[in-house]
């Protein structure tokens, strides 16, 4: 049962980030729409058809016609539609990163625009075929009416669709959308704590290693399997590395309080799932993975967008200050006895994340290293400890030797010493910083 319950959770996860998951379910609700009103038109409606007078087409000619016209507008509404979806990919990829592709093709406006576009046209088939030559009597008025009201729906939404795509081809909407959903991940995540109490991680120094069979990146666990599996042998388990983790055959993937036979193992490790896309939405860290490579595409010379790379230099100190109020490894399920600790990267990782590449690419920027650590000062602001401004002051002062050896100007390296000299300012538990360039000047 477990081997199933996970081959339908990795199928989920294929499914929903698929374009065609929503388009699909609209398609099969409006055919079978389609299918219970021809049925109710041919049983309940057909003794008043020539009573009523509401508009109905009661003419098969002119419904063919008006079918036949709503075919191939939408048709051809709908091969533009995909068009522009396909641009947006290509100047996505391009300009900003591979990585925030997923997101973008599961953007569930756009395959709910594409499935009224499909549906319209399968109900609109499907009518035509009903229609018998110089049958007036059994025209599927209603079905027309209908298809007709569908049209006009298509048109608000490739209306809608036009300034959707419009939005979603420009660098700001991208970075925004997935900023949102991370910070919504790290919010979420610190509601649980505050409605449930994290108990602390386990000593798990002495328990049995069991090292993974795959290879892949570590994107998904089925924690309801593994938890049930887990108390039903009464056991504990540590997860040794973190979401988006690569992992080789032999490494060390989760560690276990007691000895599992083999066959409790294997099911353990079918609750392990490793696929290539990542979603902001599913882990914070997709997220902070897609807003540094952005940022870093920014400074790429081919791109020279230093505004971009700032402003998503501003979006991950507010990330990171909400990460710091989270501990540095996770618990699943929130109900029941603790039995699943997942870990995660800690302030000092993150940051290597989030400011390594951007400190050697932007290293000859006075602006983007200003903004760095103008992104330290606010984090000292929101550290609860000394051991969290050690850690930023620690990457702050990369920063400052980073910016020593790449500006040269006596008015940039002045600017980043006057920045340094407020960074110290906030803090309030380590030691401050040396300013080194003000030395060196």
């Amino acid at each position: 049962m477990s081997a199933l319950t996970n081959r339908l959770f990795r199928l989920y996860h294929r499914v929903t980030g698929s374009i065609a998951f929503y388009p699909t379910l609209i398609a099969l609700g409006l055919a079978v729409l389609c299918v219970v009103t021809i049925l109710l038109e041919m049983t309940w409606l057909q003794p008043y058809k020539e009573d009523l007078d509401l508009g109905l087409v009661k003419n098969a000619e002119n419904a063919r016609l008006i079918l036949g016209t709503l075919v191939g507008g939408i048709i051809s509404l709908m091969v533009f539609s995909f068009s522009m979806v396909m641009v947006v990919l290509n100047s996505a990829a391009s300009s900003l990163s591979p990585r925030v592709i997923p997101g973008l093709i599961s953007s569930r406006s756009h395959q709910v625009v594409l499935g009224v576009y499909l549906g319209t046209i399968i109900d609109s088939l499907m009518l035509i075929s009903t229609i018998q030559e110089g049958d007036d009597i059994n025209v599927p008025s209603l079905g027309t009416f209908l298809a007709l009201g569908l049209a006009v729906i298509c048109l608000c939404l490739f209306v809608y669709f036009i300034r959707s795509i419009s939005l979603s081809i420009q660098v700001d909407f991208i970075l925004n959308r997935v900023y949102k959903q991370t910070l919504g991940q790290l919010r979420a995540r610190r509601r649980q704590l505050q409605d449930s109490h994290a108990p602390a991680w386990p000593d798990d120094a002495q328990w049995t290693v069991v090292r993974a069979r795959r290879s892949g990146y570590f994107k998904a666990l089925n924690v309801t399997a593994a938890q049930d599996l887990l108390e039903e042998q009464d056991a504990r388990m540590t997860v040794q590395v973190h979401y988006g983790f690569f992992v080789m055959p032999g490494h060390p993937l989760m560690r276990i309080d007691r000895e599992l036979d083999e066959n409790c193992t294997n099911r353990l490790l079918d609750c392990f799932d490793f696929y290539v896309e990542e979603y902001a939405q599913r882990h914070f860290f997709f997220g902070f993975k897609q807003i540094v490579e952005i940022a870093v595409r920014a400074l790429s010379p081919g791109i020279n967008d230093p505004g971009t790379a700032i402003k998503a230099i501003d979006m991950m100190g507010v990330l990171l200050s909400e990460r710091m109020k989270l501990p540095d490894y996770d618990v699943a399920p929130e109900q029941g006895a603790p039995r699943v600790f997942l870990s995660e990267l800690d302030l000092h990782q993150m940051l290597l994340l989030a400011f390594g590449s951007l400190r050697a690419y932007g290293k000859e920027d006075l602006q983007v290293l200003l903004t760095l650590l103008q992104a330290c000062k606010n984090l000292l602001f929101s550290a609860t400890d000394a051991e969290d401004e050690r850690v930023i002051l620690h990457h702050a002062q990369a920063i400052l030797e980073q910016a020593s050896t790449s500006l040269n100007g006596a008015l940039d390296r002045c600017a980043v010493a006057e920045a340094v000299q407020l960074l110290n300012q906030a803090v309030r538990h380590a030691e401050p910083l040396e300013n080194t360039l003000t030395r060196e000047s």
